[in-house]
């Protein structure tokens, strides 16, 4: 399967691969963009201070699901397979996105949202590894930045439903449709060569992670971990953000419609970026599109929160500004990740690194109604930890070069 030509089975690898990552990403916007209505519903107060403390809570839960699931999922795509991975991350985030929508209290909502976490951190690992270990050398970059775009798609879908349907439990209804995708998957697709060759190198559980931080990988594994962390607490704390940011310009419910379009043109912005991502990635290297995706994203982040004290459909172009740099800083990653491990680890490492700073960003979330009552609003709160997708420039000074060099047998 690493041939240079693409056959029918590449394909439609990819084609499983990218419709797991739009509901993925699907399944993941929904809460962000329906966090008002559902939060006002279930505890009885439109207060922007009670949305943003409960919502904190819900949002906190998915994140802790994400960071757990992304873990456990990696080990477990090094131990059973990549598919079997891939099937029950889709299968969890399915059912509870759709059982989410029965909630009747705000407690029921996090802990559905934290079981959907769970399948949604660990489908993002899956996908990822088990299309680079099929998909041909040569193009592989470009490929990955492609999938990636499945994820941002995901969002422009999020927002188009909720654009469409009025009522954030039919929104979580719909959410459930992923599940049908696993009966795809099953009939199929089928192990990736590289990991059926690798089982000579299986490892327990603990191995695997005492190997990952082992000389040979720490260094790699520190530096995914911490420009991967940076674009995580940047993006919580920015993007995510920007469907209640722009609430706070409205009286409920007015707003609805400003919060939903706003997604859709970051999510069709972060398209654009991950789509390209490959392609500059095969021509200025991996490290280079590291430090200029994040830089930007910086930069956007401060143009839009820091610019605007009133609604505008100015917004809307500074979000897809935004989106589109996130798109590029969020899909080079998902090309460099795999390059930097051997096969018999890479879906712990790679989990192990999409999901390290998930901890920091789940504390930050859970006190984001205290962190903009402090500082004085959520322009102020989002700018603040924007800063982190510095991290990532910081780090690339560390990153090794992997451009034209083969995947690690």
């Amino acid at each position: 399967m690493t041939k240079d030509h693409i056959t029918r089975y590449h394909v439609l690898v990819f084609i499983g691969c990218w419709l797991g990552g739009m509901f993925d990403g699907m399944d993941s916007t929904l809460m962000t963009v329906v966090l008002p209505s559902a939060i006002a519903e279930l505890t009885g107060s439109i207060t922007p201070d009670n949305v943003g403390h409960y919502g904190s809570l819900v949002s906190s839960m998915f994140l802790f699901g994400w960071m757990i699931g992304g873990v456990v999922m990696g080990m477990i795509g090094d131990r059973l397979g990549r598919v079997r991975s891939m099937i029950i991350s889709i299968s969890l985030y399915a059912i509870f996105t759709g059982i989410a929508g029965l909630s009747q209290t705000w407690w029921q909502l996090g802990i559905c949202r934290f079981l959907t976490g769970l399948g949604i951190g660990g489908e993002l690992v899956s996908i990822t590894t088990f299309l680079a270990e099929v998909w041909p050398e040569r193009s592989r970059a470009v490929a990955i930045g492609v999938l990636i775009t499945s994820y941002q798609a995901g969002v422009l879908v999020a927002g188009t439903i909720v654009k469409l349907v009025p009522f954030w439990r039919t929104v979580f209804y719909i959410g459930a449709l992923p599940a049908v995708l696993t009966i795809f998957l099953r009939l199929a697709l089928r192990e990736s060569d590289r990991w059926l060759a690798s089982q000579d190198h299986r490892r327990e559980d603990y191995r695997l992670l005492r190997e990952l931080f082992s000389r040979h990988h720490r260094r790699r594994a520190t530096v995914g971990a911490v420009a991967f962390g940076g674009l995580l607490i940047g993006y919580w704390a920015s993007l995510s953000w920007i469907p209640t940011w722009i609430q706070t310009f409205f009286v409920p419910p007015d707003g609805s419609s400003q919060r939903a379009l706003a997604t859709m043109w970051q999510g069709l912005a972060a398209v654009i970026g991950c789509s390209t991502a490959g392609w500059v990635a095969d021509r200025i290297g991996r490290v280079p599109t590291i430090a200029l995706s994040y830089t930007g994203c910086f930069l956007a982040s401060a143009v839009l929160f820091l610019t605007n004290d009133r609604f505008s459909s100015l917004i809307y172009v500074e979000s897809a500004l935004l989106g589109l740099f996130i798109g590029l800083a969020q899909a080079i990653m998902y090309v460099y990740l795999p390059e930097l491990f051997p096969t018999h680890i890479r879906a712990t490492a790679i989990g192990f690194c999409l999901n390290a700073g998930r901890f920091s960003t789940a504390i930050a979330v859970l006190f984001v109604g205290v962190i903009v009552q402090e500082l004085g609003g959520f322009a102020q709160s989002a700018m603040i930890f924007a800063s982190a997708y510095l991290l990532a420039v910081i780090a690339a000074f560390w990153a090794p070069e992997t451009k034209g060099k083969p995947l690690p047998a």
